[in-house]
């Protein structure tokens, strides 16, 4: 740190370094102690350590198969293995565990405890312990299968979006989609699209929520979903297809691709064989 930028922290109030740091993830937190040590002195002080970032449990939550149970395995050593997380939702053992996003879990409830013409969803915060029952959606046919995706990225807003993909099936094939329902945090109801090509194919989750936008692996394209504000007014978002570049096309009938971004690039990787030598870059 030059002369300049220290002499223009130390002008600032201790009060006011401390609810500046407050708004800081831990992991920030932490760096920003290692970058000025006086600020390291303010874990120890028992006013401003209540209002500083705190460490939470972070790991990988899981469902073994028939099992009820959604345990969190800890990334850090000493936490271990850490059950009942979702313990404080209503009907816990009945919940089947679909999708998470930046910190939020999507669950649905069993066919066991609901009834087979319903689909009950719900969406969990395991950090605050806050959970949300969205809206019951009810199925096209007495065999449903659905492919359901939760968004969220508070960096973008504070809302969360859930897209139902109602499967077409016959003879026990899947054979595109049938109806898209999509669920917005801030309204009561759902929304169907009835804009979406039937022919896309959806067997996976594969997908990527960033800055407002989500991508869909459907096989030999990426579906993509942008303009979510709209959906406070009724207006469902608008989507595209994105087509894999040839030099992909022979191993996009892989379907567990994965997605990711780096440096404001959006990467999608197919395995190739026995080797994940295939990347398409999308600017």
């Amino acid at each position: 740190m030059d002369f300049y930028k220290e002499a223009t922290v130390t002008k600032l109030t201790d009060d006011l370094v401390v609810d500046i740091l407050s708004r800081l993830t831990y992991k920030d937190f932490c760096r920003c102690k290692c970058a000025y040590k006086a600020w390291s002195a303010f874990s120890s002080d028992p006013d401003y350590r209540k209002k500083l970032p705190k460490k939470v449990t972070t790991g990988l939550l899981y469902q073994g198969h028939n099992k009820p149970a959604i345990p969190l395995v800890s990334l850090s050593q000493d936490d271990g293995e850490i059950d009942g997380i979702l313990a404080d939702v209503p009907h816990y053992e009945h919940l089947e565990f679909l999708d998470c996003c930046n910190g939020l879990v999507l669950c649905k409830y069993r066919s066991s405890y609901s009834s087979t013409h319903i689909c009950r969803f719900i969406v969990c915060n395991p950090a605050t312990r806050e959970w949300r029952i969205l809206p019951d959606t009810h199925p096209t046919t007495d065999d449903p299968h659905y492919v359901t995706i939760l968004a969220f990225d508070p960096s973008w807003s504070p809302q969360f979006y859930i897209f139902n993909f109602h499967l077409r099936r016959h003879h026990g094939f899947i054979f595109g989609t049938s109806k898209l329902e999509i669920f917005q945090s801030e309204t009561p109801t759902w929304l169907v699209d009835d804009t979406l090509d039937p022919d896309i194919d959806i067997c996976f989750r594969t997908h990527l929520f960033v800055s407002g936008m989500l991508y869909v692996a459907t096989g030999y394209k990426v579906l993509v979903f942008e303009g979510l504000e709209a959906m406070s007014d009724g207006v469902p978002p608008y989507h595209q297809t994105i087509s894999l570049p040839p030099e992909a096309s022979y191993v996009s009938n892989f379907p567990r691709g994965c997605f990711g971004k780096f440096s404001g690039i959006l990467h999608y990787v197919l395995p190739h064989e026995w080797s994940l030598d295939c990347c398409v870059v999308f600017k």
